[in-house]
């Protein structure tokens, strides 16, 4: 009797140890799944905001003319980011499947678990059955060879009794198990089904703003004449803007190493707001609270116009109207200036780095003002029936001025 208990209690902590380890493979795997799930229900939260805005922007530009150059630019917008939107959502599928399959993975193990605690279980009551009788119990006892013997064997006895108790209370356990599996399984096919409607309705509407960019681009080529006349001025005042910027710059930078026998060198004030500036490089906030870019860095083709190409010292963010423009970072107003067609604009200097703000229809500092992050500088102009916050960044030294990329440093949304 001692052996046979031995052995299957050996057994029995065999099986324990293996599913406890498959177990805990797969609940990781979930863990795994359910962090994924999160960060994907997130971004698609982002996104909705996100294109909601763009349609808000877009009906604001229908308000002022049919088809125009800025209402397409949002739609272009509009499209990339319900794209990426399709996108997320086929990876929240996938991420569904895969927890699917870890989830019928657990119940399989939980079946084979449960019937095997069954047919454990079951050898111990037919073993209990033939050995019911209290008198065989007493015999096998009392025929001990001493008092340790006795003891032992009745020790073993009674735990025979507990090992097939916790084995019906296992059963239990894993019975509950499984139902909740189960329930769980059910979840997430449901789950499945509503973003397989939330992605068929998606694409149903990309392709309808696909086709409203073809109407607009069809009504901005009918005016292809008036258009390019209007492009022909926009650039005029972008080069005339441009021309003020690296001027200022340049003075600015001018003044600097005058005030250090001719050579540029920041203080150890400006080495500081300069390293923690770079610290910051892709975690810097917008200055807006709420925009799409409807124009990137770096030379592009026209949106509208075949054969002419933007140069962007910066990136242009379409916006609410009246909407307050803030700074990225904290630093000191070094320039407040006005260019006919372009409203006012700000220089925030940030040691060997330097936040142009354009476009403003007022502004709220002065020079020589300290501004922190995320502070009011100004709000957003409306004109050419658009309404766009114009950031530029630039890095001094000793050389000159270099416009960076402005999507680089801000927060990627």
């Amino acid at each position: 009797m001692t052996s046979h208990l031995k052995s299957r209690k050996i057994l029995n902590v065999n099986m324990v140890f293996k599913h406890l380890l498959i177990f805990c493979f797969l609940l990781a795997g979930l863990t795994m799944f359910s962090q994924t799930k999160e960060e994907l229900q997130k971004k698609r939260d982002d996104l909705n905001k996100k294109i909601e805005l763009t349609r808000k922007l877009i009906n604001e530009t229908k308000a002022n003319q049919q088809n125009t150059s800025a209402k397409l630019q949002i739609l272009k917008e509009q499209i990339r980011l319900r794209e990426e939107l399709v996108q997320n959502i086929n990876r929240e599928v996938r991420n569904i499947n895969k927890e699917i399959e870890t989830t019928e993975a657990e119940i399989n193990l939980l079946h084979q678990r449960i019937d095997a605690l069954k047919t454990e279980y079951a050898r111990m009551v037919l073993y209990a059955y033939k050995n019911e009788k209290s008198h065989d119990e007493l015999m096998y006892i009392f025929a001990s060879e001493d008092f340790n013997q006795a003891f032992k064997r009745f020790k073993i006895l009674q735990e025979y009794s507990d090992v097939r108790k916790r084995q019906a209370q296992e059963i239990k356990n894993n019975q509950a198990d499984l139902e909740l599996k189960v329930a769980q399984l059910k979840s997430s096919k449901e789950e499945k089904e509503l973003l397989a409607q939330d992605q068929a309705a998606e694409k149903e509407q990309l392709a309808q703003d696909k086709q409203k960019r073809q109407q607009s681009l069809n009504g901005l080529q009918a005016q292809e004449a008036d258009l390019r006349k209007q492009q022909a001025q926009q650039e005029k005042e972008r080069q005339k803007l441009n021309a003020a910027i690296q001027r200022i710059i340049e003075e600015e930078l001018a003044a600097e190493k005058n005030k250090n026998n001719g050579v540029f060198e920041l203080t150890p004030a400006g080495k500081i707001v300069s390293a923690n500036f770079e610290k910051n490089q892709g975690q810097l906030p917008w200055p807006v609270l709420r925009g799409v870019i409807t124009a990137r860095y770096g030379k592009h083709a026209h949106p509208t116009i075949p054969g002419i190409t933007i140069d962007n010292k910066g990136i242009d963010i379409a916006t609410e109207q009246n909407a307050s423009v803030m700074a990225i970072f904290g630093g000191k107003v070094t320039s407040v200036f006005s260019i006919p067609g372009a409203g006012q604009n700000v220089i925030v200097t940030h040691g060997a780095y330097k936040t142009v703000y354009t476009s403003l229809k007022e502004v709220s500092v002065r020079k020589g003002d300290t501004v922190d992050a995320r502070q009011k500088i100004g709000s957003v102009l409306n004109q050419n029936d658009k309404t766009v916050a114009h950031l530029e960044i630039w890095k001094v030294s000793s050389t000159g001025g270099v416009p960076q990329d402005p999507q680089s440093w801000i927060l990627r949304q």
